[in-house]
């Protein structure tokens, strides 16, 4: 029952049509084969059901950092626990594994022993499955080494005999170096989504790209003294009459990009559905006007960076954690799968 599952999520079908009943999107196949052949793998409480999407949406996300910071999610998440959602195995784990296969296939056996919860529940989960469903799908094993990789020896480069020649001839003195002042310990810096700066935006124009088909550029009110001037690929998925007019949520800091010639100086928030074919506006609180903050419950009191700097990844390291719940509201999930709402 479970390979059936297995295949399905591995596949990663979109569409299933099952006793005349068609389902659309990979999480609500999983679930519907799941609960045809074995209802166990989606769940067995509400609060497990919640969870298991969550881990399934969560896993979907694609590009190399999303894929690292999610191995680091279920290396935290799994420091004393045998599978991401209660004590068997779930569609959590399945869908999880199939999403990070090309990513364990791409780590060296240093980088996945420093993430070695992941690698081992990687492999757990792996020799879980039948080798036949495994090739049905394409999927190969992956040899996982979960001992600390053996640093080769360096060996001292042969002497020349040049080298041998000088080593009877008194060498000069070397200069005294000079002392280096001890240099301070940098300092561990938490990532929070206060760091992020979103406030209310209102579009007030908005055209398509000259040079980029699925690009719109928008000029939109931040409550500044010059309209903000954002480029989105939203074309295929929001018709330019619905764009026009309407108050939208804004990441502010984001370092400005040239987007097709023209520069970027924010990014609209929007939700995605798991199959990437839907996407909507993230709605502002309502009585808020351009210029308004808003911030996730929990962290009123953080001050936004100027500018989010690349190399700390801070929105990047935020972003697997942003979700829509069951009440289509906005919000964050911190490590502990505490949901923070917008």
């Amino acid at each position: 029952a479970s390979e059936l599952s297995v295949d399905a999520v591995v596949d990663q079908l979109s569409r299933l049509d099952l006793d005349g009943q068609q389902v659309e999107g990979t999480n609500s196949v999983a679930q519907v084969l799941a609960a045809k052949y074995n209802s166990e793998l989606a769940g067995t409480t509400d609060a497990e059901q919640a969870e298991v999407s969550q881990w399934m949406t969560m896993s979907a996300r694609h590009g190399p950092a999303e894929r690292q910071v999610f191995a680091q999610t279920i290396n935290n998440h799994l420091a004393q626990r045998t599978f991401l959602v209660g004590e068997r195995l779930s569609l959590a784990d399945l869908v999880a594994f199939a999403n990070v296969h090309p990513y364990m296939a791409s780590l060296s056996s240093q980088k996945r022993f420093n993430v070695s919860h992941f690698s081992r529940w990687f492999d757990l989960i792996q020799h879980s499955l039948s080798a036949d469903a495994l090739a049905k799908t394409g999927i190969q094993l992956i040899e996982i080494d979960l001992n600390a990789p053996v640093q080769p020896k360096k060996q001292a480069p042969a002497a020349t005999a040049q080298d041998k020649k000088a080593a009877g001839e008194p060498k000069a003195a070397k200069k005294e170096k000079k002392e280096k002042k001890p240099q301070p310990a940098a300092k561990d810096v938490v990532i929070v989504p206060s760091m992020i700066d979103l406030r209310v935006g209102h579009i007030v124009e908005v055209a398509k790209h000259p040079d980029a088909d699925t690009l719109y550029v928008e000029k939109i009110d931040a409550g500044e003294d010059e309209l903000r001037t954002v480029v989105s690929g939203l074309v295929r998925f929001v018709p330019i009459e619905q764009m026009m007019n309407r108050d939208v949520v804004l990441v502010c800091n984001l370092k400005p990009a040239k987007m097709r010639n023209v520069m970027s100086y924010a990014m609209v928030l929007c939700a995605t559905s798991p199959d990437g074919a839907t996407v909507e506006f993230v709605e502002p609180p309502k009585g808020s006007k351009p210029g308004d903050r808003v911030y996730f419950e929990g962290f009123a009191d953080g001050a936004p960076e100027a500018q989010l700097k690349p190399k700390m990844k801070v929105f990047e390291t935020i972003q697997p954690g942003l979700f829509t719940n069951d009440a289509r509201e906005a919000g964050w999930f911190d490590a502990n799968k505490k949901f923070h709402k917008l």
